[in-house]
């Protein structure tokens, strides 16, 4: 039996209350999980069904008077008659009922677009119809729509997007004041203030427009719109823009001049060097999250002076 049909066959248990296996609600409990909307329409329909019995009225000893003389006495034992009736009038209002709404379901696809808020204090993830995964930040929205052409998600607020590929179906995103096309990655897109609008690419390539220009970025890049005018550049922390756990850093023997390039890359922070530290190699396990912390412990090590050009940001190393 195909995926479909072990769905709807399931589906039909289900809304008739038949009891399922263990695997059998295993399997429906995930399809639920991932197909939260369309799960709830059904079930919208299976209560306007029962909310209006008068409108749909199967008299299954009626038409049991009317097709028993035509049955043989082995075909069917009289004492099961009601329960196969009673089966197969449940059974064909689901079938209906199953064919109506995916029907309807299409149809809403290509018109209709979902709508998915976040009025909580809380980041929410979300899973939208084609697979993708959107986590939506307090306060932010979006209004997607799938149809046989493009995805399209107009987004109010903040918003981090791991996008499904789907060959030939670009996904895009519409702000108030910019455009993201991608075919398949993650990114962030702060559009909580028009001052602080801005996309951010964590993996993939995504194309980035306005009114009056328009700007590539691959991984690690960011475009952020200021003044009116689209600026692109590297992203200098991004464990702290997509809101990852920074992972420490870890040296075994590694010349100096080789750790503060890395450490300048992991968290931009910048280190000067002073004459007399070509020979200096560094065993140590460093923590980004400290940017105070970091050119002291290394000056510690070096057994050298530390200058504060900068707090948290430029520090110089020199010997006296």
């Amino acid at each position: 039996m195909k995926q479909n049909e072990d769905i709807n066959d399931l589906l039909a248990r289900h809304f008739s209350n038949e009891s399922l296996t263990a695997g059998q609600r295993q399997e429906l409990e995930a399809w639920i999980r991932h197909n939260r909307s369309e799960y709830e329409r059904l079930k919208k329909f299976t209560d306007r069904m029962a909310v209006l019995p008068e409108q749909v009225h199967f008299d299954a000893d009626q038409a049991w008077e009317k097709i028993e003389p035509r049955l043989t006495a082995n075909l069917i034992p009289f004492k099961r008659k009601k329960h196969f009736l009673t089966y197969a009038s449940v059974a064909a209002s689901l079938l209906i009922l199953l064919s109506v709404a995916t029907v309807w379901l299409i149809q809403r696809t290509d018109s209709d677009p979902l709508l998915y808020a976040n009025h909580t204090q809380t980041a929410r993830h979300i899973l939208l119809p084609d697979s993708s995964e959107v986590i939506l930040y307090p306060q932010a929205q979006i209004n997607f729509k799938a149809t046989r052409e493009t995805r399209l998600a107009r987004l109010e607020g903040k918003a981090f997007f791991q996008v499904r590929k789907a060959a030939g179906k670009p996904f895009k995103v519409e702000t108030r004041h910019l455009n993201v096309e991608v075919l398949g990655t993650s990114f962030l897109i702060n559009a909580e203030k028009i001052q602080q609008t801005g996309v951010f690419v964590k993996t993939g390539k995504v194309k980035v427009t306005t009114d009056n220009s328009g700007v590539i970025l691959q991984a690690n890049e960011k475009a952020e719109l200021k003044n009116g005018k689209l600026q692109s550049g590297n992203i200098q922390d991004p464990s702290a823009v997509f809101g990852e756990k920074k992972q420490p850093l870890i040296f075994n023997q590694t010349p100096l001049a080789n750790v503060i390039k890395e450490v300048e890359k992991q968290t931009g922070i910048q280190i000067e060097l002073g004459k007399g530290f070509d020979s200096h190699k560094i065993t140590t396990r460093i923590d980004p999250g400290d940017a105070s912390g970091i050119a002291a412990e290394l000056a510690f090590l070096c057994g050298c002076k530390c200058d504060t050009l900068t707090p948290g940001k430029h520090y110089r190393l020199y010997y006296e």
